[in-house]
């Protein structure tokens, strides 16, 4: 149902501030403002974009409406006061058609009534649909030749006469196929000869030009007189006769053949003649699935005592593929939930922030704001992660660091949690786990956070949470190591654990609309553990807690980390632990005007002077102008013109030059981007940077970047 909207002022910074695509239009159509999403989404330049939006849409919509017909009843709707949601096409200036989900509201711009939508990219969710979709057309055709061939199975149970069930088994195959002939050639090896046991034709006529012939050597050389288990059946193809090198196969071939396919039939492993299907008159291409399904029959014909262990494997895959293609639609709507959730409480809440007139409402909804959008964050990192794995594209990158401090970050990341639910977390660690180790500390900081955390929403008020830490063995360097997270939680049934670390699953469908979450954390720790020499497990009873446990493989380390062994040498101003930088300019490069004033006002009481570059052209432009203001440059990768691996590369240049005169110094330079791949950051390292900062911007870790290229000094002993 349309509802009417609320009037409110709209801002630039608000149009920014939004994590959706924003466009905002006048009662003509013309476009009067967009954030950098819509432009990012059609690869098109702001000025393009608002000059040609209805060019940068095709002529009709889905629905059939002319695309300016529906503009203008959309403006007209949400000018009245209506707020209501549909579907909009839009196209990249390559040419891509972009599906969007569109919600239109009315709200006050520059002191007058606008049109404002708010646009959702939906690629994400309509190709995951289409590969569904494929999947479900490829399960469609194998379920047809399963049920073909469980129907010729069944029927040689019958109490008919073999010839008869193997002539109709035939008949059924050259249906399905829709091919000219389908024949089975028995051996006569001890005459060596080959003759036609079975024939079928599409036109119900016998074909009497394939006779008795010798067994020639081309079938004596494709097809060996004995199959071994495990051996796959071998299968001759032939697109066009009149270009085939098999010349050897025409006098078992009709006359007017064009076309065909010839799979062996082995009975108890031993040759015992062949099946053809032929095209007759024109040529044929086959599909790989058919040439497949013709060796396929042609072992359910000779292996009619395999049955049994057709039907079974019949229902297994069947159930197996209905159970994947349940999950993935359960997983698309569970990330729908999971996604607009955040998104409401940010878009919303920000409303309400605006709104509010007293401090403690407006911080209540800042707050709420933060928390929705840390958990929008880890929606859509497990999404990557899990859209890298299944890709095979996710890898681990070790390094060398002090294990209980990594322990210590997990329990910070959760420790308000544990306080809010009143839990008591206790934590034993194995007196010979080494104090360094060398794995990939990022992901293993992720499983066990994602198992305490688990621990954590699933065990009730004032439960216990244990994490234990123990070392199993070690040899030439290299420790097992496992990991246990136990709780006094509610506990997980045997046939639930079944599914907890297949991707997409949750214990249960309930588990989702009561505790939330993306039912991928579990199938991606499994993924990590198993690509650190793993594995990870579950012992759980209903209602007695659950404990999970995993093995890793770590190298043991040096005893002390070598940054540890960094001294700091005396600075003009705050030791190494001081967030005060005053005294130092550094220069930021970033071209939109959210994220400026972000890094600016979060920066704003350390009391580091900052010079802004809107796009890199500008970076470059600054420094070189005035190489010696600067000590550091925190730099976007991402800008109009000149990107940031470019600007690094031209400052870098810059630099050498002085250098070879004498006069050059090192800058820093830090990436500052959400860009934040394991290429991504070496392509920053490529291009000259000294190191990266990842968005969302972690506070905490650009002030220790701060403090480790402006304060600290490196000197190594």
């Amino acid at each position: 149902m349309d509802k009417k909207s609320a009037i409110f002022e709209f801002s630039g910074a608000a149009i920014d501030a939004v994590p959706v695509g924003v466009t905002i239009l006048d009662e003509l159509i013309n476009v009067l403002e967009c954030n950098d999403n819509v432009l990012d989404w059609l690869e098109a330049p702001k000025e393009y974009y608002i000059e040609k939006f209805l060019e940068l849409s095709p002529e009709y919509q889905p629905d059939g409406e002319k695309s300016s017909e529906k503009a203008a009843s959309v403006v007209k709707r949400a000018l009245e006061g209506e707020i209501f949601t549909f579907e909009w096409t839009h196209l990249t200036t390559a040419g891509e058609e972009v599906p969007f989900e569109v919600t239109a509201t009315r709200a006050l711009y520059k002191g007058k009534y606008v049109a404002v939508t708010y646009q959702y990219d939906l690629r994400y969710i309509k190709n995951m649909a289409d590969e569904l979709e494929n999947k479900s057309r490829l399960l469609r055709i194998r379920l047809e030749q399963q049920e073909l061939i469980s129907e010729i199975t069944r029927s040689f149970v019958s109490s008919s006469e073999t010839k008869a069930l193997i002539r109709e088994a035939v008949a059924k195959f050259g249906h399905y196929h829709k091919v000219s002939l389908a024949v089975i050639f028995k051996l006569d090896i001890p005459n060596n000869n080959i003759y036609p046991a079975y024939i079928w034709s599409s036109d119900n006529k016998m074909i009497s030009s394939i006779q008795e012939v010798g067994l020639n050597e081309t079938l004596k050389s494709s097809f060996p007189e004995r199959l071994y288990a495990f051996t796959a059946i071998p299968v001759l193809s032939c697109v066009d006769t009149s270009t085939s090198k098999f010349d050897g196969l025409r006098n078992i071939l009709d006359d007017n053949a064009k076309a065909f396919i010839f799979a062996p039939l082995y009975v108890e492993g031993l040759l015992w003649g062949m099946i053809s299907v032929q095209q007759l008159h024109e040529p044929r291409y086959w599909t790989d699935n058919e040439k497949s399904f013709v060796a396929t029959i042609s072992s359910t014909i000779a292996g009619a005592i395999m049955l049994d262990i057709y039907n079974h494997k019949l229902k297994e895959a069947f159930d197996k593929v209905t159970a994947a293609s349940r999950a993935k639609s359960d997983f698309l709507s569970n990330m729908s939930h999971e996604m607009r959730t955040p998104m409401n409480a940010i878009i919303n809440m920000t409303k309400i922030a605006k709104k509010a007139d007293d401090l403690e409402r407006k911080n209540y909804a800042l707050d709420k704001i933060a928390d929705a959008s840390a958990h929008l964050l880890g929606v859509i990192n497990d999404i990557l992660d899990m859209s890298k794995i299944e890709a095979n594209k996710f890898e681990l990158s070790p390094v060398e660091f002090n294990f209980e401090k990594m322990l210590n970050r997990v329990v910070n990341v959760v420790n308000f949690r544990i306080e809010e639910k009143k839990q008591k977390l206790t934590i034993q660690i194995d007196k010979d786990i080494p104090k360094v180790l060398i794995c990939d500390d990022q992901r293993l900081t992720q499983v066990i956070t994602n198992l305490v955390g688990n621990a954590v929403k699933f065990t009730p008020e004032n439960g216990l949470i244990k994490i234990g830490i123990y070392l199993l063995s070690e040899e030439n360097g290299i420790c097992k190591i496992q990991v246990s997270v136990i709780d006094t939680g509610i506990g997980i049934s045997s046939e639930q654990q079944k599914r907890l670390f297949q991707s997409f699953q949750q214990a249960e469908t309930t588990t989702t609309r009561k505790y939330g979450g993306t039912g991928l954390g579990l199938s991606i720790s499994k993924n990590i553990v198993e690509m650190m020499g793993g594995k990870i497990w579950i012992e759980s009873e209903m209602g007695k807690g659950s404990t999970f446990a995993f093995t890793i493989q770590a190298k043991r380390g040096a005893e002390e980390i070598s940054d540890e062994k960094i001294e700091p040498v005396e600075t003009k101003k705050a030791g190494a632990g001081s967030n005060d930088f005053t005294g130092h300019r550094i220069l930021l490069a970033e071209d939109v005007d959210i994220n400026r004033e972000i890094v600016t006002t979060l920066l704003e009481p350390t009391h580091v002077e900052i010079d802004i570059a809107e796009n890199g052209t500008e970076a470059v432009k600054m420094y070189t102008e005035h190489p010696d203001r600067y000590e550091l440059i925190l730099m976007d990768v991402q800008m109009p013109g000149m990107d940031g691996y470019e600007a690094t590369i031209k400052i870098r240049a810059f630099e050498k030059k002085l250098e070879e005169s004498g006069a050059g110094k090192h800058v820093p330079v830090i990436a500052m981007t959400a860009n934040v791949f394991k290429e991504d950051i070496k392509n920053c390292i490529n291009a000259g940077m000294d190191d990266h900062i990842g968005k969302p911007l972690d506070f905490e870790n650009v002030l220790e970047k701060l403090r480790n290229y402006l304060i600290i000094k490196p000197v190594l002993k």
